[in-house]
């Protein structure tokens, strides 16, 4: 799951590197000789390459600070996974990217996924409304913080999907029954969303 040309930490893949074209063909005798603007001085790259630089590094920053934290699910019943359960199908349909995130455990057994990616060259909003799950959509109203929200459970796992600025939060719990699960998750947007990059 994850980043269109994305972010976290290096966010997946957004790296230029240009190409010098008279490198390839020899010029013919007599030809006229164009002007070239003259190469940027050391140590300092052309202003275009520190601007994406610099969205790169805020998105990621973003990203980071939307993942939910020990102290963020005090009062849910969870600790840390052992190991990361296996992504739905749902989770697997979002957009590329570089996704951060944790995984947890309730004592009845049920786990939860939290997948958060950014987007350098689109908004969140826009990748949610490509992004299609199957199984039953959730009634969801919109939790404060996010500008979008989409939601839906299949079998005995739910998974819910918020989006602000550049960054995609998403929650997803596996559970016993759909019943559940759909309550758990439920109960998790509106924490995840008060998580999401002011906008």
């Amino acid at each position: 799951m994850v980043l269109s040309t994305v972010l976290l930490a290096g966010l997946a893949g957004c790296a230029d590197r240009p190409n010098n074209l008279e490198t390839y063909y020899d010029r013919p005798a007599g030809a006229a000789t164009t002007s070239t603007p003259p190469p940027a001085a050391p140590g300092k790259p052309d202003a275009a390459a520190a601007a994406a630089s610099s969205a790169q590094r805020e998105i990621a920053d973003e990203v980071t600070a939307a993942v939910l934290t020990k102290s963020d699910l005090a009062g849910e019943g969870v600790r840390p996974a052992t190991e990361r359960p296996e992504s739905s199908a749902c989770f697997n349909g979002v957009p590329a990217g570089d996704p951060r995130g944790a995984s947890w455990t309730y004592s009845s057994g049920s786990s939860l996924i939290q997948q958060v990616t950014g987007y350098l060259d689109e908004t969140a909003t826009g990748v949610l409304d490509r992004v299609r799950c199957d199984g039953r959509a959730l009634d969801l109203p919109l939790p404060s913080g996010a500008e979008s929200v989409r939601g839906w459970c299949s079998g005995g796992t739910c998974t819910v999907l918020l989006a602000a600025g550049h960054v995609l939060s998403g929650l997803e719990v596996s559970a016993t029954t759909s019943t559940r699960a759909e309550d758990a998750v439920k109960s998790l947007a509106p924490l995840a969303a008060r998580k999401l990059p002011a906008t």
